[in-house]
């Protein structure tokens, strides 16, 4: 099978990155020593598998590969800036290497132990070492070509080096024993051909970002490990540019980073390190057993926090429940929520204002949210839970259930809660706080609060955790499950899911509104003028349909004594 236009860095990158799609049971028998030892310095990024001959093969084996490249988010890739320049190196390393670059081309060069080096983001300088079962290495395709390129000697062993094209590319390659590599730099080259026959500490390995994140990781390496040198990555324009998260800022707080995959029956499990480049800044983790008991099973997404200051857990509630737009409302057909609140008209001494300027608004909503905020600065909070899920749609939109838990330092006062409660919906929802008032309601051993009117928010105070939902069948399923949730202490700085099987259909049908894309009842989604799939009814669904296989995933943030950072995601695959 033959992939269009990407460069080798992206084929040998992209095929070890996105093994996260794989459904495969394979366990790696524990690596050799490390290749490291053999990289020179000066490297952005490694990658590194015991047998990525066998990732490859799972890979392209995998109903996921097969989706993703006939799906529309694969569709909007190739039509992006990034494919293009990946392509275009491509088309270099063809012309200069003189065979094609495609899939066929990275089985053969696939071997076990394997090590990836990227030195240059924007030339895509790299460094390959493989090592192939005996004989293997003198039997790649690049050995049949040697005669066109020109050839040079480190000690006792050969490589071979050509640099054509315009601009200038260069590629080299050299066979040692078992060993393949290949490199866009001679001097790369005959560097790790030295270091095969002289070690030296002045090695990829030695290096402190590489070498610090290694032994913070502590563990046997993964099926896929990458390591990457955060100092520099981070404040490089490219990753800039093309960091999907777009938390640039956030990333600038860590030097270095490890993660390892892990490949387990049923799970895969990524185990990561981040190391602070500011050690005194301390991670704040306490026990979010007491929250996370509320976030229902098998549904929605839910993240809780620990210590989160006032302005956090205040925009959150604002967010999730108290400032909700009119389209988290079932009937489609139900005008929006007005503003009832009283706009500022000026007064008598306003004569000396210009028309014509705008009038700067005083912060009436801040003083509508200050009961709120003032509490919840008087209660700060140990431990939040935000948790939402959504219906499936019946009429076209779909109702999105939210909820905040919180943990205090001690006891909720439940008529204080209320009160500011009323004091932040009666601008938006009545005159005053007419007909605002909150009904006891009981089913069980539960027992809550529930707003009267239009939005209908409930309540419950249970001790020092209090919840607040957009609704009573939402607050109830949040106190049944904390009914039956097993009491073991979970010691972490955040705690997050995401079920993919319940929201998919959901997400489905309300991005395919959000692109209004419409035919008759039916929802269609069409590309646009220029042949780009629509981005949320094609690029999110695609790539939620390519990973239809994903049951849930779960991520874990906590810290060391030392303050390293340690995150952990599972991914749970359907049997």
């Amino acid at each position: 099978m033959k992939l269009s236009r990407i460069s080798v860095v992206g084929i040998l990158a992209g095929c070890l990155g996105v093994t996260v799609a794989l459904i495969a049971h394979y366990q790696a028998a524990p690596a050799p020593a490390g290749l490291a030892a053999f990289a020179p310095q000066g490297g952005l990024l490694a990658v590194e598998s015991p047998d990525f001959a066998a990732l490859v093969k799972s890979w392209m084996s995998s109903p996921e590969e097969q989706r993703w490249l006939a799906s529309d988010n694969y569709a909007g890739f190739s039509r992006s800036r990034l494919f293009g320049q990946l392509g275009d190196a491509q088309s270099q390393f063809v012309a200069t290497a003189g065979l094609p670059v495609d899939a066929r081309f990275v089985q053969q060069i696939a071997g076990q132990q394997s090590l990836l080096v990227l030195y240059d983001i924007h030339n895509l300088e790299f460094l390959y070492i493989t090592r192939m079962p005996a004989g293997d290495a003198a039997k790649t395709p690049l050995l049949g070509l040697r005669s066109r390129f020109e050839e040079r000697k480190v000690g006792d062993t050969s490589f071979y080096v050509r640099t054509d094209g315009d601009p200038a590319r260069t590629v080299a390659f050299a066979v040692r024993g078992d060993y393949l590599l290949l490199a866009t730099s001679s001097d790369r080259i005959a560097t790790a051909l030295q270091l095969m026959q002289q070690p030296s500490d002045r090695t990829l390995k030695s290096e402190a970002w590489y070498a610090n994140s290694v032994a913070a990781a502590a563990q046997q390496p993964g099926d896929l490990r990458m390591t990457l040198n955060l100092a520099k990555i981070v404040v490089s324009p490219y990753f800039r540019s093309y960091w999907v998260q777009q938390n640039v800022t956030q990333m600038k707080q860590y030097s270095a980073g490890l993660s390892d995959l892990y490949r387990e029956a049923g799970v895969f499990r990524e185990e990561r390190v981040l190391l602070k480049s500011d050690t005194a800044q301390k991670f704040s983790s306490v026990d979010l057993a007491p929250v996370l008991a509320y976030a229902p099973a098998k549904s929605g997404v839910y993240r809780a926090i620990a210590q989160p200051n006032a302005t956090t857990v205040l925009a959150q509630m604002q967010d999730k429940i108290l400032e909700r737009t009119p389209a988290a409302f079932r009937d489609a057909k139900q005008a929006p929520v007005a503003d009832l609140s009283t706009p500022q008209a000026g007064d008598a001494s306003s004569f000396e204002e210009r028309i014509d300027e705008q009038i700067v608004v005083s912060p009436v909503r801040a003083m509508q949210l200050k009961p709120l905020s003032d509490l919840l600065n008087a209660m700060p909070a140990q431990a939040m839970l935000v948790y939402s899920a959504s219906d499936m749609p019946t009429s076209g939109l779909t109702t999105v259930h939210g909820g905040v838990v919180l943990a205090g330092t001690g006891p909720w006062d439940a008529a204080n809660l209320e009160k500011a409660i009323s004091a932040v919906m009666a601008p938006t929802i009545s005159v005053g706080t007419a007909g605002l008032s909150w009904q006891p309601q009981k089913s069980g051993n539960l027992q809550w609060a529930q707003m009267s009117g239009m939005q209908p928010l409930a309540l419950a105070v249970n001790g020092n955790v209090c919840v607040l939902a957009t609704d009573s069948a939402t607050l109830m399923r949040m106190l049944n499950s904390a009914a039956t949730a097993p009491h073991a202490a979970r010691i972490a700085g955040t705690v997050a899911g995401f079920d993919h099987s319940s929201e998919r259909g959901a997400f489905t049908q309300v991005t395919s509104i959000l692109d209004q894309y419409h035919t008759g009842n039916a929802v269609a989604a069409k590309p646009d003028d220029a042949g780009a799939p629509p981005f949320f009814a094609g690029n999110m669904v695609s790539l939620s349909n390519t990973f239809q296989d994903l049951n849930d995933e779960t991520f874990t943030e906590s810290a060391t004594a030392d303050n390293v950072i340690h995150q952990s995601v599972r991914y749970e695959w359907k049997k």
